[in-house]
């Protein structure tokens, strides 16, 4: 009787299947699981794990090029945020997708080169804190000073030139001095054995030539070694140098560079590395050319 009065019911349609993401992959619906991923990683944009899976899909899917790019991306996330053992290990994953792509392997030279400054940056901070102990608990270097030093000299040639352990030697036998604007670090002529590594501000080197007018030879700034050839080869200085700017200064005298030397395996590394900044070698043969130079 109802069915007269209704009429037949049709039957509803079953609902499409809801399905996952991973569910889509096992089922090889490539281009809905990209589309899928890349609304989430819209979404969230710091969700790594997704940028990943991503990848993983276009790569299967033969969209070598775009999965390329979001691995890169993770890769350098990796890179910015400290965790370079998981960039290398990625990027390695990423060559057998393009083995000869010159920025992958650019981008694993660079992971190296972090990786060996971080490890330089371990090493040269404890001997920083290490060299204060003999010194007023108040005068001491904090943790955080050490840092601060490190991120000045970083990027120097000494620095480059030198591995971690000699690194950490040489900045244990090294004393901080802040030295003002206009006070004189080392005066021609001066015998005094030290050299100097400039962690802030700038230094001059200048010579006063014999009709009295004052010649500026170098300017020293962060980074910049001075004074290896008074240290090493017991040479007079060949200029005099003046604070410019408010400096700090890592000094090392004959007792801080015989510290660095002992027990060393290899101290010619460390006294070539030294030797080979250029600034004292050019500073003395712009001095004795103006002094040459008739008047």
């Amino acid at each position: 009787m109802l069915r007269k009065l209704f009429g037949k019911r049709e039957r509803s349609a079953p609902a499409q299947e809801d399905n996952s993401i991973e569910d889509l992959i096992v089922l090889e619906r490539w281009e809905e699981a990209i589309e899928r991923l890349q609304e989430r990683v819209k979404v969230q944009p710091g969700d790594l794990y997704s940028h990943l899976k991503l990848a993983d899909v276009l790569a299967a899917a033969g969209k070598g090029a775009k999965a390329l790019d979001e691995y890169l991306l993770v890769a350098d996330t990796y890179t910015q945020q400290g965790f370079h053992d998981r960039a290398t290990a990625l990027l390695t994953k990423v060559t057998r997708l393009a083995p000869a792509d010159e920025q992958i392997l650019s981008r694993l030279q660079r992971l190296q080169r972090l990786k060996e400054l971080e490890h330089s940056r371990v090493l040269a901070i404890e001997g920083l804190l290490s060299g204060q102990q003999d010194q007023d608990p108040l005068a001491r270097l904090s943790p955080i000073e050490a840092q601060q030093i490190w991120e000045s000299v970083a990027a120097s040639e000494l620095v480059r030139r030198l591995p971690g352990d000699q690194l950490r030697r040489l900045f244990a036998g090294a004393a901080l001095a802040v030295w003002e604007t206009g006070e004189m670090v080392a005066e021609r002529g001066s015998g005094i054995q030290r050299m100097f590594l400039v962690v802030r501000g700038k230094v001059e080197a200048f010579l006063v030539l014999p009709d009295g007018r004052t010649m500026q030879l170098r300017l020293l700034a962060k980074g910049d070694l001075f004074g290896e050839r008074s240290l090493l080869e017991h040479l007079l200085w060949p200029a005099s140098y003046r604070v410019v700017e408010r400096a700090r200064l890592l000094r090392i005298d004959k007792a801080g560079l015989e510290k660095s030397l002992v027990g060393n395996p290899d101290p010619r590394q460390l006294l070539d590395a030294l030797r080979g900044q250029r600034h004292d070698r050019e500073v003395a043969a712009a001095a004795a050319k103006l002094l040459a130079s008739p008047a």
